[in-house]
């Protein structure tokens, strides 16, 4: 895994097997990727693969459902001896380049870039602790943040289906969990856990909408191997959600269900 950008070589030493280069980045950022040295022979089967999000197991994130493009656009399979002319740039501040690679020195070399990306949506989060800031900006988008550990995470603020794009509409304060069939959209922040990236495994913990700046009093804690805060937005709402993870502690990761990790 790289979470800096610059200039990596890939060469093969002839063994089987598939190989994953990680990248990821800061929130704020999106990643580019070009390549300025490639060999790979098509005929004895060797293959390259740039994804726009990460995969582990056969899932992928972002889930195709929160993505606003299809496999088939995230999903590139490169080989032969000219160097591809496309830059692929990554929706967000995660990429992975997969390789297959059977014949020892051939490989490739790729120029690796980060750049700002002024509303981010689906992030990746490279630590197991901080404080962060989700927002919609108004559009119609499903926006999720990952954690590949379990967390404890608590709600600081949270502003979801209440501030309409409408000015006028009067703001109802209070959060409550009967958000899915409210009237005005289905926009709602939910917390979920499960062992792969895979949305339709994941098991909900949590679920809220509604309008309020004081902290919850109550932490989740999500004892499964990917933690997510997902928020799901109509484009009526300005949706903003802030939230603290944190590493449960040793006391708090016994008591959690591990039977919710499992779907």
């Amino acid at each position: 895994m790289e979470s800096t950008g610059g200039v990596y070589t890939f060469l093969s030493d002839g063994k089987e097997g598939v190989c994953g280069f990680y990248l990821i980045s800061s929130p704020d950022e999106i990643i580019e990727i070009e390549f300025i040295d490639f060999e790979v022979d098509c005929e004895s089967g060797g293959l390259v693969a740039v994804v726009d999000g990460w995969e582990l197991n056969g899932n992928f994130f972002p889930s195709e459902s929160d993505h606003h493009l299809s496999m088939k656009e995230r999903y590139h399979t490169l080989c032969g001896k000219e160097v591809p002319k496309r830059i692929y740039l990554a929706s967000q501040n995660a990429a992975l380049i997969q390789n297959y690679i059977p014949v020892p020195g051939e490989g490739f070399t790729v120029r690796v870039k980060y750049l700002p990306n002024p509303q981010p949506c689906n992030v990746l989060s490279m630590f197991q602790e901080g404080v962060y800031t989700m927002k919609n900006y108004g559009e119609k988008r499903n926006c999720s943040f990952s954690a590949i550990y379990p967390e404890k995470v608590r709600f600081l603020s949270i502003d979801v289906g209440s501030t309409g794009l409408n000015k006028e509409r009067e703001l109802e304060f209070g959060v409550s969990d009967q958000c899915e069939s409210q009237k005005g959209g289905d926009d709602y922040v939910e917390i979920l856990g499960g062992n792969s990236f895979a949305l339709s495994s994941l098991n909900r913990f949590k679920i809220s909408c509604g309008l309020q700046s004081s902290a919850d009093k109550h932490s989740e804690i999500v004892g499964c191997q990917h933690t997510v805060i997902r928020m799901v937005s109509s484009g009526q709402f300005y949706n903003t959600i802030t939230f603290l993870y944190t590493p449960p502690s040793n006391d708090e990761f016994a008591m959690a269900d591990p039977n919710k990790c499992m779907n």
